[in-house]
């Protein structure tokens, strides 16, 4: 949507959503003329704001009325606040040597923050579903003292946990190699 509208358009539709959410209210073609910095008159930009309402990125309040942004105008708005650039060739071969998979969950994780943080030059944080929602490839079930069993995951992606579980009972190795096998 964004390449259908020319810079003057974009302008425009800038200026008046930065008006709106200043003062709250509709916004009309003078105020425009006068806010947007454009050296038009008032009706060139009645006209544009005509274009704009067309497309779905304005709206009237009433007949009489200035416009106010749509939800698909604000949309446009934030979208053009940032402008990503592609990354350079060094930066995508540091990415492919940081975040190696064979290297294991947390330290990708780790990793993944770090490089996010420095290449934005913004706070990074990384997040992944819970375990709950990965399938593991093994487990085993180790007795401690009293009834306390040491729990060992490996899950599919490589990554092991270990969890300490107090059960109502004290089971024996072969009860535990025999739960570990089912």
């Amino acid at each position: 949507m964004n390449e259908l509208l020319d810079p003057r358009a974009r302008h425009l539709l800038r200026s008046l959503i930065a008006q709106h959410i200043h003062d709250g209210a509709p916004v009309g073609s003078r105020m425009l003329a006068k806010s947007s910095g454009l050296d038009v008159s008032a009706a060139t930009i009645r006209n544009i704001m005509a274009d704009l309402e067309e497309l779905g990125l304005l709206a009237a309040p009433h007949t009489s009325a200035g416009r106010v942004p749509t939800a698909q105008g604000y949309r446009m708005f934030v979208d053009s606040l940032i402008q990503v650039e592609p990354l350079a060739a060094m930066q995508m071969n540091q990415l492919r040597e940081t975040m190696n998979p064979a290297a294991g969950t947390q330290s990708l994780l780790a990793n993944a923050g770090e490089m996010l943080s420095a290449m934005s030059q913004f706070v990074g944080v990384v997040s992944v579903p819970q375990r709950g929602q990965f399938a593991f490839r093994h487990i085993d079930f180790v007795a401690l003292d009293g009834n306390r069993v040491l729990v060992i995951l490996v899950f599919t992606d490589n990554e092991v946990q270990n969890r300490i579980i107090n059960t109502r009972r004290v089971f024996s190795p072969g009860e535990l190699e025999q739960t570990a096998q089912y």
